[in-house]
């Protein structure tokens, strides 16, 4: 009996016992994560731990029971509620609020991380014990991910990464942090992986407002809204905090330009300093934190921004003017309203006056060109008008109004009082007569003027000359006339020495054929007969009377005393007999032409002889 009751006693503690162990086993489901909360018990004794507890007292435990993994808890003591497990979907980052924990300074509305590891807000008791703070957590959850996080300690919402589109910059304002010095423009800068690390933005002293680092494009970025707020071309509308979408672009310089830099920040220039000095270090302005931590100066800086090139620029920190540096050609004339945005609007035609009272207008043109390194000091005179200019992408502005006003207080002031000197001396003759020496002295006034400046000058002309006086164009006719007249003169000089020259060589080319003929006909008929045919040919060509009577010495009175002596001394030549003489040929019968009359009807004898004469029919 008594050993019936002890097994019955045995088998119903056994039966007892597991009860109690199925009562008390607890297994988490998939993808579940199990909350465990203690009914009975005293409460923890830091009243910090309202509801969840970080060790075993009554109120949530924040440990929590991994899914799949059996656990015996003991019954009517702890209740475990299984909640799925937190899933931050890819694209997206998860923001923790703790709702117990440390209370945060009054200064700071983001808490920082416990000092322990907490894996991600999935370890609750190492987060409480590592003194973590309430509030929204300055640690954000990557996606693509899931975690076992208790929900009765943390709640978790997604926002989407922050991207900023290729091709331009994102801008970050800080809304938590220390507050910025009075007048300080800048937050200063803090590394903190591109504002990815809150934590360590708000553990390095991390300010308030604008920061200088800019994010560069085409990446996303796992950075938590509640501490910064990120300006791109996507979120930033009609317009914030003094930006359009236009000022986000990368800064891109075009070619045949350079950029002038105007910094907002940095160290107060000296009172005669117009250019700040170059500052190395900052890689043309993309850390302008380095540029502000190496002594840079606030202001228009000399170093320049190349050609072709783009820049990540912070539009908030930097304006970059656009200053041509390809040539130009500026052109004294009349301008109409489509030109006003030329760099030579303001040139104008120039009304002078000659000593003789007569009014002219003149038009001029001038090239120049202005190298880069001349570019920032033209800025710095000149200046640039706070709304004037158009945007041209990134941190460019395309403001003509310094290089209009360089053209118009330094190029045209030259120009303008040298032709008022030239022309108050002048009459309109000299300065017609001397308009080339005009614009030799002009273009060496031009010069020297822009040397000053360290612009170059290319070409001066004097492009157009025209009066509001009629004399004027009398003058100017009666000085073409002259200098026309003149040249008609040389020209026909030239001319008449020519058709000498030509008559010349014309004139000996026909005596060389006639003396080459000569000795032909000698050589071939004898010297005598040639004499003799030359003779009776210039004699046919005389003119006589239609009728001669008498002999041959009737025929000779005739003639002119000077034909008649050659003729007679060319007969005395004729009528001596040569040395040796084999026979002599026979002379043929001149026949005359239907021109001219017959002189003879037979050619005289070698000795002479009186010929007939007969009447011209």
């Amino acid at each position: 009996m008594t050993l019936f009751l002890f097994l019955f006693v045995l088998a119903a503690g056994a039966a007892a016992t597991g009860y109690v162990y199925w009562l008390g086993r607890r297994v988490v489901p998939v993808d579940h994560v199990g909350i465990v909360r203690c009914v009975w018990g005293r409460p923890h004794p830091d009243a910090t731990f309202r509801n969840v507890v970080p060790d075993t007292a009554r109120g949530v435990l924040a440990a929590t029971l991994p899914a799949q993994r059996p656990t015996w808890l003991m019954p009517w003591l702890y209740t475990v509620e299984p909640v799925p497990r937190i899933y931050v979907p890819e694209g997206m980052v998860g923001l923790v609020v703790a709702l117990e924990g440390q209370k945060r300074p009054r200064d700071r509305q983001v808490a920082l991380p416990p000092v322990e590891d907490c894996d991600h807000f999935q370890d609750g008791a190492k987060f409480l014990r590592g003194r973590g703070e309430e509030g929204p957590q300055a640690v954000t959850l990557p996606g693509g991910s899931s975690y076992a996080i208790n929900t009765a300690l943390f709640t978790v919402r997604t926002v989407p990464r922050t991207y900023v589109p290729d091709g331009t910059v994102g801008l970050v304002k800080a809304k938590v942090g220390k507050v910025r010095e009075a007048g300080q423009p800048f937050a200063r800068h803090v590394p903190c992986e591109d504002f990815q690390d809150g934590a360590t933005f708000l553990r390095g002293g991390g300010e308030q407002g604008r920061q200088l680092a800019v994010l560069a494009g085409g990446t996303f970025y796992d950075i938590n809204p509640e501490i910064f707020e990120v300006l791109t071309t996507e979120n930033l509308g009609a317009g914030r905090e003094g930006l359009v979408a236009e000022q986000l672009a990368l800064t891109s310089i075009p070619v045949g330009h350079t950029g002038v830099v105007i910094t907002r920040d940095g160290d107060e220039p000296d009172e005669n300093e117009k250019v700040g000095p170059r500052v190395g270090g900052h890689r043309n302005f993309r850390l302008a934190w380095e540029f502000i931590d190496r002594g840079g100066r606030r202001g228009v800086q000399q170093e320049t921004l190349k050609e072709g090139s783009e820049y990540a620029l912070n539009p908030w920190f930097v304006q970059v003017l656009l200053v041509p540096t390809f040539l130009l050609n500026m052109e004294w004339n009349k301008k109409d309203s489509a030109k006003q945005g030329n760099y030579d609007a303001r040139l104008h035609e120039l009304d002078l006056e000659t000593s003789q009272g007569i009014r002219l207008r003149v038009e001029v043109s001038q090239s120049l060109r202005i190298p880069s390194a001349a570019a920032p000091r033209l800025v710095s005179e000149f200046g640039s008008s706070p709304d004037a200019g158009r945007l041209a992408g990134g941190a460019l502005t395309d403001d003509p109004q310094p290089v209009q006003r360089f053209v118009e207080r330094v190029l045209g002031a030259t120009v303008e009082n040298y032709f008022v000197e030239i022309t108050a001396d002048s009459t309109v003759k000299e300065f017609l007569s001397g308009i080339l020496d005009i614009r030799t002295n002009l273009s060496s006034q031009v010069r020297n003027a822009l040397k000053a400046w360290g612009v170059e000058a290319v070409r001066t002309n004097i492009e157009r000359v025209r009066s509001l006086d009629q004399v004027y164009y009398d003058e100017r006719q009666r000085i073409f006339s002259e200098d026309t007249r003149g040249d008609l003169l040389a020209r026909q000089m030239e001319h008449a020495d020519a058709e000498q020259a030509i008559e010349f060589t014309r004139m000996e080319t026909e005596k060389k054929r006639l003396i080459l003929q000569i000795e032909a006909e000698a050589e071939l008929l004898g010297a005598d007969h040639v004499r003799l045919s030359r003779m009776i040919q210039d004699m046919s060509k005389l003119p006589v009377p239609n009728y001669i009577g008498g002999d041959l010495s009737g025929y000779l009175e005739s003639m002119p005393m000077n034909l008649v002596r050659n003729l007679l001394e060319q007969l005395r030549t004729a009528e001596k007999p040569p040395e040796t003489v084999a026979e002599a040929p026979p002379v043929a019968q001149v026949v005359a032409s239907e021109d001219e009359p017959d002189l003879w009807d037979e050619p005289p004898g070698p000795h002479g002889g009186d010929g007939g004469t007969r009447e011209d029919t």
